[in-house]
């Protein structure tokens, strides 16, 4: 079934977004809206209200969503776009995730290849993004099952040769869950609090380089600065954000300074524990006063 024209129309200047950013891929505006449709019609509870449906197609990631569709719709271009934009970010990912020595060229191939093929399902792998994430997000969460789950599996080889000699792994990968389960929540908590405390166009940035991946050129050009003042603001916004974290954990959450280091490293290095910078700026925008001085506004 074809979009509604209303949606068409909704989602029209955002597919120039899209073309704009990423390029021509060889997708219609009404392919595009189409793609749109049948994810609405998936998620929105009563489809045949019209402001159901476009307050919620508003919300997508219809930037990404214009690459995903492409790529569902097996573009070549789209392919060669999305390889181009997202392969360091995938490959960086793994080296993050996976263990030393880890080929991080060869895994990410593989994660991008395997979204080419079709699941069990029968559907292409890429099309089960559906941009209620930004693609750089989705992106990390599959690696980060997915090493995960390698790590599982190995433990369980591990377990099957040497059943009664205990698995160190085991141990690390229970540590590492109770270390999620207990510092989650207050980092995410104190996390959020520091990024409400930032300007406006100190959140953009943040979201711009880290939840979109926007390269710092692009970052650059929107700020009207030269690339090496993004690097030095990116800098001293990890600073600050860092000591007004450590402020909340200490004063609201009483850790000790062992226990904030210890937070504060499973916040990096322990793949349990996930925060959107986007999510959080959009629930908790800059105060209205800071929009008022002319920063741009959160999409």
């Amino acid at each position: 079934m074809p979009a509604p024209v209303y949606l068409t129309e909704a989602v029209a200047e955002h597919f120039c977004s899209g073309r704009t950013y990423y390029g021509d891929i060889d997708i219609s505006l009404d392919s595009f809206a189409d793609y749109a449709w049948k994810i609405a019609c998936r998620h929105v509870e009563n489809s045949s209200q019209e402001r159901r449906v476009v307050d919620f197609t508003m919300g997508l990631y219809l930037r990404d969503l214009y690459l995903a569709c492409g790529c569902a719709r097996k573009s070549d271009k789209a392919w060669a776009i999305f390889d181009a934009h997202y392969r360091k970010f995938v490959a960086d990912l793994v080296r993050f995730c996976y263990r030393r020595g880890t080929d991080s060229e060869e895994v990410a191939d593989s994660v991008l290849v395997s979204l080419f093929f079709n699941d069990r399902s029968g559907q292409q792998r890429i099309a089960s993004y559906d941009g209620r994430s930004s693609l750089a997000t989705w992106l990390r969460v599959i690696v980060i099952n997915r090493a995960i789950n390698e790590r599982t599996e190995t433990i369980m080889a591990d377990e099957e040769t040497v059943a009664n000699i205990p698995d160190a792994h085991a141990l690390a990968n229970f540590d590492t869950r109770l270390h999620a389960d207990r510092y989650a929540k207050i980092f995410t908590d104190s996390l959020t609090q520091a990024l409400c405390r930032l300007t406006l166009a100190e959140q953009l940035l943040l979201v711009w380089r880290y939840e979109e991946n926007m390269p710092l050129g692009d970052v650059a050009g929107l700020l009207g600065i030269h690339q090496s003042n993004v690097t030095r603001r990116l800098v001293r916004l990890q600073a600050k954000l860092r000591e007004s974290v450590i402020c909340t954990l200490r004063s609201q959450y009483q850790l000790s300074p062992a226990a904030v280091e210890e937070c504060l490293t499973d916040a990096v290095e322990n793949p349990m524990i996930s925060v959107s910078l986007a999510k959080i700026v959009r629930r908790n925008p800059a105060p209205v006063s800071d929009a008022q001085t002319g920063q741009p506004r959160i999409a």
